[in-house]
């Protein structure tokens, strides 16, 4: 696994690239980095749980859909801090796309339906962890193209949550998380 390097600095956003070879073995210590660099800019370690749960669930769907068994590929979190404001994911991957792995329409989040996700049966055996990303977000969208298939996720963070001064934060702190 890569270190977190921020890519971007404007105003008051951070952005981060993370990346690493989707398999089982790795993608969760892959998310347990991330979640170290949300962390870092929350008020309340467990502020940081439901931002973990949706990164390990997109993550995961890379690992078991993205690329055939047994041949794994990479994976790519660029992860974005707007302090007081809230982060956006961007998880990337080469592999066979959407199709194995229908996405949410644009601007379903909040409670979901199951009409809100066609091709996902009560009796499914998968696609719950979409179900759950889209609770848990305030906007999640999907694309696919030359650059990757990439779900992008929102997230609205309030203000009182976020710690008092983003400044303490630094490249220093977060690789060593």
């Amino acid at each position: 696994m890569n270190p977190p390097r921020p890519i971007e600095r404007k105003r008051a956003m951070h952005s981060y690239e993370f990346s690493t070879t989707a398999l089982r073995e790795t993608y969760r210590p892959f998310v347990r980095g991330i979640a170290a660099t949300m962390a870092a800019y929350l008020a309340a370690p467990t502020l940081v749980h439901p931002l973990e749960l949706v990164t390990a669930e997109a993550c995961a769907n890379v690992v078991r859909h993205a690329y055939p068994e047994g041949q794994p590929g990479p994976v790519r979190v660029r992860l974005t801090v707007t302090p007081r404001v809230g982060m956006e994911l961007a998880v990337t991957d080469w592999g066979r796309g959407c199709a194995v792995c229908p996405l949410p329409p644009p601007g379903v989040s909040g409670a979901v339906r199951p009409s809100d996700m066609p091709g996902l049966a009560p009796e499914a055996t998968s696609g719950r962890g979409l179900r759950i990303i889209a609770c848990l977000c305030d906007a999640v969208s999907g694309d696919a193209g030359p650059d990757g298939n990439t779900l992008h996720l929102q997230l609205a963070i309030p203000e009182e949550q976020w710690r008092i001064s983003s400044l303490t934060i630094t490249e220093t702190s977060l690789s060593r998380r």
